[in-house]
């Protein structure tokens, strides 16, 4: 370090400096800040290194390791870093729902408002010029998440966060829904202590992950990662394709499910506030889009630096989830007249998803007049999907069908086969979607989801009807799913009637098991179909409320409605 070129102070007086810097921090458009050291990242660089040996770099990195390690080859006489983050929304008010003929796909959070790279260099801006004022002299180098450094591991240092198991920061007080920057200086800032929490022996997020791609420690095998997938701009494997759903840039899983984010949502700062119709948009005008259109819709968002060539991929991909009919003739004229050989060959794909007799004449056409060689294996992989779909009927893969709607207690994702409905999930679809795939994975694997709100209308007007009061039996068909154990006990609660309460012990008597308390309690948390079969309605022996998928309150307005209605 060449100490001569740093600025002269005592470092009392950078202490005070630093305290100012936090004070002021707020009105600087900064949620958090934290100081630490310029010594070189050497454990980091052991797992950088690693990342490489087996190719799970994204290619978005800083190649050269030791920029990454050295904060020294930035800036020459770097004596500490500066961590900020800024907090951004982790929920849409009234968001629009996907309906037949006019589905949409979604944008990650971190796409939701206005572009983070230009928040956060405006409040570094603000920042440097804030310290530039006291110490003229200081030199201050910024970088987002394209600069040199890791910036979560010099988050980490600085105390604004711990290392999660998905690899992000957490923070005490945001979670992880922070956007992260750092300024590296010549000012030698006293640092600040380490988050000592950690995980625990959580791994939801690991659970999770769409592709696998959390491959433990806090490692991400990138190539893997759905959020870098949804940023590349070739061909995807049909493996990719199929967990992207309808994901049309980034990805929030192993965030959603992170119990650290719990019921943390920050919509303080308007300009990260999302524009549902930009953060969750129809997917087929997306086909249309021209440069300028795309350039005035969504140029404002982190989402556009990679142009629009992977987000109407996207979008094609998503039509191909959706297998949404209405989207064949569009599909059809990609296939046929888009000059991007990516788009032509998703297009086959989507079209091999969604089926029919004239997607196969499409199918036939193109093998016809292709020339990509890129190209052909998608349509011949589609010709041979819709004569095995065509030839083989009796081997149909089962359908389960997805619907969503609003209720007092908030939204309700549920499913069902042609046998009844068999999970109802507190939440929208996405934020449930990681629990719902991994309970289809264990009850029926080779099952296939499909969004149809009319094959779930008779219980979406059931469950209105209750929460409005005038209902209090539901007549539904029911598909449950567990062992037997689980499935008397279900049916036992079915029994209990509107109004009325009763405890596990009692369960546990009707079934004809009076010692079996504990693992009634078991059964009971494990009820598919909350509030259908009603589950709420079981309290401790001593009338205290016990454990709810959908959290005490939640119960407590259950039972207050319908004590509500029964007295009415």
């Amino acid at each position: 370090m060449q100490q001569g070129s740093r600025p002269k102070e005592q470092q009392t007086g950078w202490g005070r400096l630093k305290e100012e810097i936090k004070e002021a921090a707020g009105r600087l458009g900064i949620d958090s800040i934290g100081f630490a050291s310029a010594d070189p990242f050497l454990s980091l660089k052991a797992v950088l290194e690693k990342a490489r040996s087996k190719g799970y770099e994204s290619g978005f990195e800083e190649p050269d390791i030791d920029k990454r390690v050295y904060p020294e080859l930035t800036m020459t006489d770097a004596a500490s870093i500066i961590a900020i983050a800024v907090a951004y929304p982790s929920k849409m008010e009234n968001p629009p729902k996907s309906e037949p003929g006019k589905t949409r796909g979604i944008m990650a959070r971190s796409a939701w408002g206005r572009d983070y790279h230009a928040v956060l260099r405006e409040a570094m801006d603000k920042l440097s010029a804030f310290i530039k004022e006291r110490v003229p002299e200081a030199r201050i180098e910024s970088m987002v998440d394209t600069g040199a450094l890791n910036d979560r591991a010099v988050a980490k240092r600085a105390g604004i966060g711990f290392a999660g198991k998905n690899g992000f920061i957490i923070s005490p007080e945001w979670g992880t829904w922070m956007y992260l920057g750092e300024m590296i200086t010549n000012i030698p800032f006293p640092p600040d202590t380490a988050v000592t929490e950690d995980c625990g022996e959580c791994t939801k997020c690991i659970d999770a992950c769409p592709t696998g791609a959390l491959v433990g420690d806090g490692m991400l095998n990138a190539k893997r990662c759905v959020s870098y997938l949804t940023q590349t701009k070739g061909l995807l494997d049909e493996e990719f394709m199929l967990k992207i759903g309808n994901r049309l840039y980034g990805c929030d899983t192993c965030q959603i499910v992170c119990p650290k984010n719990r019921g943390k949502n920050w919509n303080h700062r308007p300009e990260l506030l999302p524009d549902p119709e930009i953060a969750k948009p129809l997917l087929l005008p997306l086909l249309d889009i021209s440069n300028r259109e795309f350039k005035d819709r969504f140029g404002q968002t982190a989402a556009a630096w990679r142009g629009k060539k992977p987000i109407q991929r996207n979008a094609v991909i998503a039509l191909g989830n959706f297998k949404d009919r209405s989207a064949v003739p569009k599909l059809i004229e990609v296939l046929s007249m888009d000059p991007r050989p990516e788009l032509r060959g998703t297009a086959a794909w989507a079209l091999s998803r969604i089926g029919g007799d004239e997607t196969m004449d499409a199918i036939m056409k193109a093998m016809v007049n292709e020339r990509d060689e890129a190209v052909i294996p998608y349509l011949e992989e589609a010709k041979r999907k819709l004569l095995q779909a065509e030839t083989a009927e009796e081997t149909e893969v089962p359908a389960v069908y997805v619907a969503e709607m609003e209720s007092r207690v908030g939204a309700l994702t549920i499913l069902g086969t042609r046998n009844g409905i068999c999970l109802i999930q507190f939440g929208t679809f996405e934020n449930a979607e990681p629990a719902i795939r991994k309970w289809i994975g264990r009850f029926m694997p080779k099952a296939e989801l499909r969004r149809s709100p009319e094959a779930l209308e008779d219980a979406v007007l059931q469950l209105k009807a209750y929460f409005d009061g005038k209902l209090k039996s539901f007549d539904l068909k029911l598909d449950l799913k567990g062992t037997p154990f689980q499935m008397k006990v279900w049916e036992a609660l079915l029994t209990v009637p509107y109004g009325e309460t009763v405890s596990y012990k009692m369960i546990a008597e009707r079934i004809g098991q009076p010692s079996a308390v504990r693992a009634v309690g078991g059964a009971n948390n494990r009820n598919p179909l909350p509030i259908v079969v009603p589950c709420h309605r079981v309290i401790g022996t001593s009338g205290a409320m016990t454990g709810y998928a959908g959290g005490l309150s939640v119960k407590e307005s259950l039972l207050a409605l319908e004590q509500r209605g029964y007295s009415s």
